[in-house]
């Protein structure tokens, strides 16, 4: 092979990671980054109309946070030094998990990305769990019937599937939950609390792109391998669907989180307008 085919095998094998992580996790991360600046929000606002009531009032989210943290930790074997479910502090500090550093190399990036985004991961699952428990299995939504078959993953056309999925899921649950009883209090309250605090902190956002470079490097490395390219998006293509869901599911959370956002903005409004009267 010549320098100048050898160079655009190379260009080719990267080209194909950029895809292959643009499809995965793109739109995951994209979702993530938003759902970070609205949780601050709520969090600055209701925490400067209440005070530090308002890290009592979310307990359960924060609890709900630090054992996503605590999941990684036990999925990848890393061993746990403390963990502190609760334990709000003036400095902001609610919680959290300390670990001895993962190995290093792929598994240890990819453990350290586990550990670091696991609040996202576990706050949807229970969110989901918890909207299926209310409402059944009537409010997922199917990716066949909002992404045109053939769309590509970083497309308009799937982004736009995504988002109109979530919506239908919000429509589902109005329709199939019984809004007489109790525990539809407690899920909107539940929901709240973990929605609230499923953002990740500093720390975390640091482990999750040292973690993300590792398996972008190992990515890379099986993209080099002849029918590498084939073998990774075959895998991508028979994970679509679940994929798509965890899509749905953040967008989900993304639009509830926008209407408690909403809700602590007019909270603030109204408690700064009486403290001013």
């Amino acid at each position: 092979m010549t320098t100048e085919g050898a160079l655009h095998y190379i260009a080719n094998a990267g080209a194909h990671t950029g895809t292959q992580l643009l499809a995965v996790s793109g739109l995951v991360l994209a979702l993530a980054v938003v759902l970070w600046f609205v949780s601050q929000g709520i969090r600055g606002m209701a925490s400067s109309s209440i005070g530090m009531a308002y890290y009592y009032i979310v307990a359960p989210g924060v609890i709900c946070h630090e054992t996503g943290h605590a999941l990684g930790c036990i999925l990848t074997g890393t061993k746990i030094v403390k963990f502190v479910p609760f334990h709000p502090t003036r400095d902001g500090t609610l919680g959290y998990v300390s670990h001895i550093e993962p190995k290093s190399g792929v598994l240890g990036g990819i453990a350290l990305f586990l550990i670091s985004t696991g609040p996202v991961w576990f706050g949807c699952a229970a969110i989901l769990a918890m909207s299926l428990l209310v409402g059944g299995m009537g409010i997922l939504p199917d990716m066949h019937a909002f992404v045109p078959a053939g769309a590509a993953a970083h497309s308009s056309e799937y982004v736009a599937g995504v988002f109109l999925a979530a919506l239908q899921m919000l429509r589902n649950a109005a329709c199939v939950w019984n809004w007489h009883s109790p525990w539809i209090a407690l899920y909107v309250y539940a929901t709240f609390c973990i929605a609230s605090e499923i953002t990740l902190s500093g720390q975390d956002l640091k482990g999750m792109w040292k973690g993300l470079a590792l398996i972008v490097l190992a990515l890379f490395a099986v993209n080099l391998v002849p029918h590498g390219c084939g073998w990774v998006e075959a895998g991508i293509a028979k994970a679509a669907p679940g994929l798509f869901l965890v899509q749905a599911v953040l967008a989900f959370v993304l639009m509830l989180d926008c209407v408690f956002f909403a809700v602590a903005f007019l909270l603030a409004l109204l408690l700064g307008g009486a403290k001013r009267a």
